[in-house]
């Protein structure tokens, strides 16, 4: 009579290669979360819009408050404007001109990372609060294409103060 002798089979190599990556990754994203943070007044971050001349320029961001006027009918109303669909016009500072580039939400999501700010005013109540941007990003540059508000930039004072009078002007309504 002959025996037979049967080993039970492990778990062959791949299999085992594919649940220590499951494992990792499950870990992984578990971990701690990520570093979210408020905007206090304003950021300067880098990498946003292109134009000639320039890779990524710097934008200006703040908070929306979800005023009952969108920011782009306040910049159609103050700088009297063609329309609503204008994302970029020339504005007179001190006898110089500067370009204002307004982002559109889905242009502010591609170039900065929205998710990692908090937002701390919305106000609900407001009918079209629901179909704002949480945050208004505006890159400017003057005549030359120069990013006024990068480091280094001889008009970055001017355009920090034009930039934060705008906002606070916007943010009263």
């Amino acid at each position: 009579m002959r025996m037979f002798h049967v080993e039970r089979k492990g778990l062959s190599v791949v299999s085992k290669g594919f649940f220590g990556i499951l494992i990792v990754v499950l870990f992984s994203n578990c971990g701690t979360p990520r570093q979210r943070t408020t905007i206090p007044n304003y950021l300067v971050l880098r990498n946003g819009k292109e134009v000639l001349g320039n890779k990524g320029l710097n934008a200006f961001i703040f908070e929306n408050t979800q005023n009952t006027l969108t920011f782009q009918k306040y910049l159609v109303a103050k700088y009297k404007l063609d329309n609503l669909q204008d994302k970029d016009f020339w504005v007179t500072i001190e006898g110089s001109k500067y370009k204002l580039l307004i982002y559109e939400n889905a242009e502010l999501e591609k170039y900065f990372v929205v998710s990692d700010f908090i937002i701390t005013t919305k106000r609900p109540e407001v009918a079209e609060a629901f179909t704002q941007p949480n945050f208004i990003a505006i890159s400017m540059i003057n005549a030359s294409n120069e990013d006024c508000l990068s480091d280094g930039s001889l008009f970055q004072n001017i355009a920090l103060n034009y930039l934060q009078d705008l906002k606070n002007d916007f943010l009263k309504l």
